[in-house]
């Protein structure tokens, strides 16, 4: 899906690129979105993710969102109703930030939502579960950011704005979404202000390729239920590949005395083997195969090691 309004001057868009840190404005998904203006000194892809489906560029992150295609190899049409990869670049926090303002109800691209491809707002309500008390509030599915607001809102008030979209989230239990990912979401932004810029690949992992649990109700548009998520990140750096990168696999039934994140550490490649995506594909192949092969079979010591040579805030 390419939604894209470039400037049809050659010569006014080369002069607004040597004049402007924006490149050029695009069409929303709907009328609910803040107007989506890319910037010049964000590449959310810059390392290269393959393969990709229904791609959306929002100013603080590019998500690739899971359409009709057959995702298990079964030759079966699939459809996720979340992404299968958002990436997006932070940046080291400069000036004074930007005013609260109220986060509005999640938004959607009304076009999938009538075709059956994307949810909206309601199938995340799973409203049945509000009436037993039973069912812990830490324990229900929400709205899980994969690009989050408080990394977002460094561009602008709209960056920020526009991650409120089932478009960039996942169905996350509430005590992890507001727990270790958060916790991790928080080291990200750390890295940013240490490094001064960190890329970052997210999304969904299902065992099998095959989803087991959905929320939606009645005639909503249901969404799959991950396994586990995964994250990774990446920041320039001296090395043999000229990067150093940190990869985490998170189960989504992580148990709240399980918060330790240096034991999530895994490697690129068994990312790739989990989910059939190739990351840091615009690395010439023997540097991807050296940095996909890193941190594969790690001591807790060692992760432990590897997580605090980073920093931590």
């Amino acid at each position: 899906m390419n939604i894209h309004l470039t400037l049809k001057n050659a010569g006014i868009a080369t002069l607004f690129l040597l004049l402007l840190p924006v490149i050029h404005a695009l069409a929303q998904p709907s009328t609910s979105y803040k107007p989506i203006v890319l910037h010049a000194n964000y590449d959310h892809t810059k390392w290269g993710i393959e393969p990709s489906d229904l791609v959306y560029q929002f100013a603080a992150y590019t998500t690739s969102f899971d359409g009709s295609d057959d995702n298990n190899g079964d030759g079966q049409s699939d459809c996720w109703g979340i992404p299968e990869w958002v990436a997006y670049q932070v940046n080291r926090k400069t000036g004074p930030g930007i005013e609260a303002y109220n986060r509005p109800t999640w938004m959607t691209d009304d076009s999938l939502n009538a075709q059956g491809i994307a949810p909206n707002d309601a199938t995340y309500a799973v409203s049945g579960t509000r009436d037993l008390k039973e069912v812990k509030t830490d324990y229900r599915y929400v709205r899980g950011h994969m690009c989050p607001k408080d990394a977002a809102d460094r561009i602008s008030m709209e960056a920020g704005y526009n991650t409120h979209t089932v478009l960039n989230a996942v169905p996350q239990l509430q005590w992890q979404n507001n727990g270790i990912w958060k916790e991790l979401e928080n080291d990200v932004t750390y890295w940013a202000d240490t490094f001064a810029t960190v890329w970052v690949v997210c999304g969904p992992v299902f065992f099998d390729k095959t989803p087991s649990v959905w929320i939606g109700q009645n005639n909503e548009v249901r969404a799959a239920v991950p396994d586990a998520l995964y994250k990774i990140v990446i920041r320039e750096a001296n090395t043999e590949t000229g990067l150093e990168t940190l990869a985490f696999i998170l189960p989504n039934v992580i148990p709240k005395e399980k918060d330790d994140l240096a034991e999530y550490i895994t490697s690129i490649g068994r990312i790739e083997k989990l989910t059939w995506l190739t990351f840091l594909s615009n690395l010439d192949l023997t540097k991807q195969e050296k940095e996909k092969a890193l941190h594969e079979d790690l001591t807790s010591a060692q992760r432990a090691s590897l997580l605090n040579s980073w920093g931590t805030p």
